[in-house]
């Protein structure tokens, strides 16, 4: 299974104000019609679960069930071999349906915890690297068919240099930022070129939603 990811960046392509900083606070600085979040709640609500990265996590403190509606429920998932999401994170606390991607290596106590929650742990590897391919074969074979990725620039860029991405959602902001911030797609390798065809443009005042599907070619 593949999944989708759902963004924003500056005109630069920067997804924080700051390295360390929440990502809303880059919503919070600007004038954002009401009408995007209505937008980006919509598309959240296409998938079977939303997933994030443990520094987004950790740095947010997401409890990502602002899209919920009535009759809909809401999954999210993580990836935390290192058993690094504090226990009192809203992510755990048992609210929603909550998966997380562990492997051998991840701390028996940390396995614990997730069990007292009622967290499903899902098993991605052996070593203290997650395999996300097989993360995300896990998912499916729990009944979750979608997945919607909303991580940092690090878990944007590992699905997409693993083959993982089927499609692109991306607000882009009117804004341009500090380019020592983080990037939509962290890192890379030089002379790869992933490609992107639109699919979709929608204008609301000054913010453009485009949506791509992904394809990649070796330069």
């Amino acid at each position: 299974m593949k999944a989708d990811l759902l963004t924003a960046a500056s005109v630069n392509g920067i997804i924080t104000p700051g390295r360390g900083l929440p990502s809303m606070d880059l919503v919070k600085r600007m004038p954002t019609p009401p009408r995007t979040l209505a937008i980006h709640h919509e598309v959240r609500r296409r998938y079977g679960a939303v997933l994030v990265g443990t520094g987004t996590v950790r740095v947010d403190d997401p409890t990502l069930t602002s899209h919920a509606a009535p009759g809909f429920a809401c999954a999210r998932a993580t990836l935390d071999p290192a058993g690094r999401i504090p226990a009192g994170a809203r992510f755990l606390d048992g609210s929603v349906r909550t998966l997380v991607g562990v492997t051998e290596a991840t701390p028996a106590s940390y396995l614990d915890l997730l069990a007292e929650r009622g967290v499903e742990a899902v098993p991605a590897g052996t070593g203290e690297r997650a395999d996300l391919g097989l993360f995300l074969d896990g998912l499916l074979a729990r009944g979750i068919a979608s997945v919607v990725c909303e991580g940092g620039g690090t878990l944007n860029r590992a699905l997409l240099a693993a083959g993982l991405v089927d499609r692109l959602h991306l607000w882009l902001l009117p804004v341009v930022l500090g380019s020592a911030s983080v990037n939509l797609f962290e890192g890379g390798d030089a002379g790869r070129l992933d490609e992107l065809r639109l699919e979709a443009v929608e204008t609301v005042e000054d913010f453009l939603f485009l949506r791509y599907r992904v394809g990649q070619r070796g330069l």
